[in-house]
C-alpha cells in the first residue's frame, strides 16, 4: 500500500503552531474549500454562524473549488486556509449514492438494480483505469483519488478528470497542500471537528459556539445521532439511503474501490492519524482538560476503517490510534 507516514511525521511538531493555534477571526478571509461529499455543506453553514469572513459564500454548488484554485483566487486576502477529508471507501460510495438519487429526474439514465448491484455497474466502468473511462459515466463525480485531486488539481472544479489531470496525483504534492491547511476536518468526526475549532477560536466566536464547546464538547454530553436534530447542522442533498457500513461489501466491489483511491487512501491514513494528534491535545491540560472523543464514537469506527494500512502491514484499529496519540501527550 502507499505510504508516506514518516514524511508525515516530520510534519506533526513542525505543524503544531499551525494546526494547534489560536485562530483570530479578525484576521482576514477563512477560506473552506469545499470537497464534494465531506461534510463540506454541513460545514460552510457551520462556518457562516461565527464570526468568520467565509468562503465560499454560498453553501454549495457553484463554489466548490480545489484547493490550489480557490487558494490562488484569494491570495494574500485569505488568513486561513481549511478543508474536510472523508475515509475514501465511504466517499467513494457517497458519490455513488449522489448520482443515483440526487434530482434523479434530471438524469437521462435510470439505474435499475439494487444499491449494491448499481453501484458495482458504476464501478466496473472506472476500473481498471485508462483512457477509455475518464469521462464522469452518469454521475457528478470521477471517482479516482477525488480527494487527493482536490489537494493537487489547479482545475477550478476537478469534479471530473480535468486538463490532463491524472488519475493518480502526486503523492507528495498531495501530502504538501494537506499539511499547507490550517484546518482539517474529517466527516467521521465532524463533532469532535467542530470543538477543536470552537477551541481555537475562544473569545473570538460566538457565544453560541462557546456555549457549544462547554456543554457537548464532553463524553456523555452529546451523541453523533444529535447532528441531526434540530438545532444541529447536518445538511443531506438527496433522500436516498445514506450507507454508513461499507465494510461487508463483496470482495470484489472493494478491491475496485481500493483501486480508485490508493491516494487518498495514502493522505487520508496520515489525516486520521495528525487528527488523533490534535485531539489528543484538545484533551489535554494544555486545552480542554477532559475528553471529548468518546468510546460509543470510536467503536463502531474500528471495523469500518480498519481497511487502512497501518505502518507495520497491519490493519489499523482507531481506538489504538487514538490511545497512543494520548500516551504521547502524557508526562513521561
Amino acid at each position: 500500500p502507499m505510504q508516506v507516514t514518516e514524511e508525515a511525521e516530520g510534519h506533526t511538531h513542525k505543524s503544531n503552531s499551525r494546526r494547534l493555534g489560536a485562530i483570530n477571526a479578525t484576521a482576514g478571509i477563512f477560506s473552506y474549500a469545499h470537497i464534494s461529499k465531506c461534510s463540506g455543506s454541513t460545514w460552510v453553514t457551520l462556518l457562516k454562524q461565527l464570526n468568520l469572513s467565509v468562503f465560499p459564500v454560498h453553501r454549495a454548488g457553484q463554489e466548490e473549488f480545489s484547493v490550489l484554485w480557490q487558494r490562488k483566487k484569494l491570495g494574500t486576502k485569505a488568513a486561513y486556509h481549511s478543508t474536510s477529508l472523508r475515509s475514501p471507501r465511504h466517499h467513494v460510495m457517497s458519490m455513488f449514492m449522489h448520482c443515483k438519487y440526487f434530482r434523479p429526474e434530471k438524469h437521462k439514465f435510470r439505474w435499475n438494480g439494487t444499491d449494491e448491484t448499481d453501484f458495482k455497474v458504476w464501478l466496473d466502468h472506472h476500473v481498471p483505469m485508462g483512457p477509455h473511462n475518464r469521462d464522469m459515466h452518469r454521475c457528478h463525480f470521477h471517482p479516482a483519488n477525488y480527494q487527493s485531486r482536490h489537494l493537487t488539481s489547479s482545475a477550478r472544479r476537478p469534479h471530473g478528470l480535468e486538463d490532463g489531470d491524472p488519475f493518480e496525483p502526486n503523492v507528495t504534492a498531495a501530502n504538501r497542500t494537506y499539511w499547507e491547511l490550517d484546518f482539517v476536518s474529517l466527516t467521521e468526526f465532524v463533532h469532535e471537528s467542530r470543538c477543536l475549532l470552537y477551541y481555537r477560536l475562544k473569545s473570538n466566536t460566538t457565544p453560541e459556539a462557546l456555549a457549544y464547546l462547554d456543554n457537548n464538547c464532553r463524553c456523555g454530553a452529546h451523541t453523533h445521532d444529535e447532528d441531526k436534530t434540530e438545532g444541529n447542522v447536518h445538511v443531506s442533498h438527496h433522500k436516498g439511503t445514506h450507507r454508513s457500513n461499507v465494510r461487508d461489501l463483496p470482495e470484489d466491489i472493494l478491491s475496485k474501490v481500493n483501486e480508485l483511491t490508493r491516494i487518498d487512501v495514502a493522505i487520508y491514513n496520515i489525516a486520521l492519524r495528525q487528527f488523533m494528534e490534535e485531539i489528543a491535545w484538545l484533551e489535554s491540560k494544555a486545552a480542554l482538560g477532559r475528553r471529548v472523543l468518546c468510546d460509543d464514537v470510536l467503536k463502531p469506527l474500528e471495523p469500518e476503517l480498519s481497511y487502512l494500512p497501518s505502518a507495520d502491514g497491519r490493519e489499523t484499529n482507531v481506538t489504538q490510534l487514538y490511545l497512543e496519540a494520548i500516551g504521547r501527550r502524557s508526562p513521561q
